[in-house]
């Protein structure tokens, strides 16, 4: 009897813990939910600057078949010099990694100007470009679709499990030791 009613305790304690943020009293699942909703954004949003911005440099490398050192061209001259790929192409940054710098060895990153460095795609990375910056997959829709999607799983969340716990409560509360159901 002893572990029924610590049980019980211990779940009325669960249940009923509320988390204050001011003056607002926000649920801990709102605060779950609402974090995984953000991390979601912050996903996609990366996911978008890997396959737009990222992809572009990548796709020039490829259509212009510039895999080794000395067929290397400038960001601009690849039409790429924005800072958003001059900040993805700084040294010892992953993306440096595949997307090398003319003078770049496998242990040391060569320390050139932005503007006066050249860019190459070595043909060993050229595969593993394509499938992490490759465009396939990533569409307006697509984005749209998922963003649609999980909000639409954020407000369920927001309006059945409350009541879904509500239940669990009202059955438990009717099984305990003071409800003679035992």
């Amino acid at each position: 009897m002893e572990f029924f009613e610590s049980l019980w305790n211990s779940l009325q304690n669960i249940a009923g813990e509320r988390v204050e943020l001011g003056t607002n009293s926000i649920t801990t699942l709102n605060i779950i939910v609402w974090s995984l909703f953000i991390g979601f954004m912050i996903a996609i949003g990366i996911s978008i600057y890997n396959k737009l911005v990222l992809g572009s440099v990548v796709s020039a490398l490829t259509k212009r078949e510039v895999f080794s050192e000395d067929a290397a061209l400038t960001a601009a001259e690849l039409g790429c010099a924005n800072p958003l790929v001059q900040f993805a192409l700084r040294k010892n940054g992953s993306f440096r990694r595949i997307v090398r710098m003319k003078g770049d060895t496998d242990t040391v990153c060569c320390d050139e100007a932005f503007a006066d460095a050249r860019f190459y795609l070595p043909s060993e990375n050229v595969h593993r470009a394509e499938l992490i910056y490759g465009r396939s997959g990533l569409s307006v829709g697509t984005v749209l679709l998922s963003v649609g999607a999980f909000f639409v799983l954020a407000i369920v969340a927001f309006v059945v499990i409350p009541d879904l716990m509500e239940m669990l409560s009202n059955f438990i509360s009717s099984i305990t030791p003071e409800g003679n159901i035992i």
